[in-house]
């Protein structure tokens, strides 16, 4: 087995020309940093004889980066961490994500957010202040989430969340959301009145575009359909479109939520009124979806983006 401080030795002999005095200082930092070493002594038979001589500046990355994320700064590519690795024959920085960043990333891929506003991406149930309006709606969600954790394929009711404007129910799912995807659930949030608006632009265009979208609705994991009732509702958005979702979740017992400025009663006078008739027997069959699917609370409080 070949001597690591001897190689490296040899390089910097090879190299005494050239700025000698920081050279000698990399040569040191190299020769010294235990991963280097560990490397060495691990891979050496897997390892060109020329390997260390010819790669020293990705060595001197390696224990440059490793040194900044040590002292509180940032690597090369922030939230990833050098890892040595073998590339023919010669040692090869590569970046691997943090603890923090991979769960970014697994957040990113499992929850799918349409059309919501970009502060609900940083909400979390954590930092949410549980006042008297909102205390049963906050112990209702985390004990739903408790119960989707287990993924014992038992049903999971979700929750049709009913109040003013900005007490703060569409910040309570995006939390929730957010831990769901976290925990590797695959959760969609849909800011509802622009998901009908989108879907009645593609009628007439590509129809692979709509079915994928209601697809992906009907299918997922849990659902969150916010803002419902805000939308001038149609008779193909009513019976074509959000009865078919409700309908297969109900089916198919997938865990659902709601989010509303009407209560229950509210809601089936707004289902049975759509620009085209007024059906009555269709607003019950829907409610009888949504209440198989939610149950009823109640969000009270401050405006809280008046405060904001």
């Amino acid at each position: 087995m070949q001597n690591l401080s001897e190689i490296l030795k040899q390089f910097q002999q090879k190299y005494s020309k050239i700025e000698e005095t920081s050279l000698a200082e990399v040569v040191k930092k190299i020769a010294n940093d235990e991963d280097v070493r560990h490397f060495w002594a691990e891979n050496q038979t897997k390892l060109r004889q020329d390997a260390f001589q010819l790669k020293m500046m990705d060595l001197h990355e390696f224990v440059q980066q490793k040194e900044r994320i040590a002292h509180g700064g940032k690597s090369l590519y922030p939230g990833y961490y050098p890892q040595l690795a073998i590339e023919k024959g010669y040692p090869h920085v590569r970046y691997v994500a943090e603890e923090s960043t991979q769960k970014q990333l697994m957040q990113a891929e499992k929850l799918t957010s349409y059309k919501m506003p970009k502060a609900i991406r940083d909400a979390d149930l954590q930092t949410i202040v549980v006042d008297s309006g909102r205390a049963n709606v906050v112990t209702s969600i985390v004990d739903i989430l408790t119960q989707l954790l287990k993924k014992d394929d038992t049903y999971v009711q979700g929750l049709y969340l009913y109040g003013e404007f900005g007490v703060g129910k569409t910040y309570l799912m995006g939390a929730l959301a957010n831990a769901l995807a976290a925990n590797n659930i695959d959760v969609m949030l849909v800011h509802f009145p622009s998901f009908a608006v989108d879907l009645k632009n593609t009628i007439g265009k590509n129809s692979d575009v709509r079915e994928k979208l209601i697809m992906q609705t009907k299918t997922t994991t849990v659902l969150i359909l916010d803002d419902l009732g805000a939308e001038n509702l149609s008779m193909w958005i009513r019976d074509d479109i959000l009865g078919v979702i409700l309908e297969y979740r109900m089916q198919n017992e997938l865990t659902t939520f709601i989010t509303s400025n009407f209560d229950m009663n509210e809601m089936t006078t707004y289902l049975s009124e759509t620009r085209d008739d007024r059906d009555t027997g269709k607003a019950a069959r829907l409610m009888q979806r949504i209440k198989f699917l939610t149950r009823l609370i109640e969000v009270n409080g401050k405006n809280r983006r008046l405060e904001n």
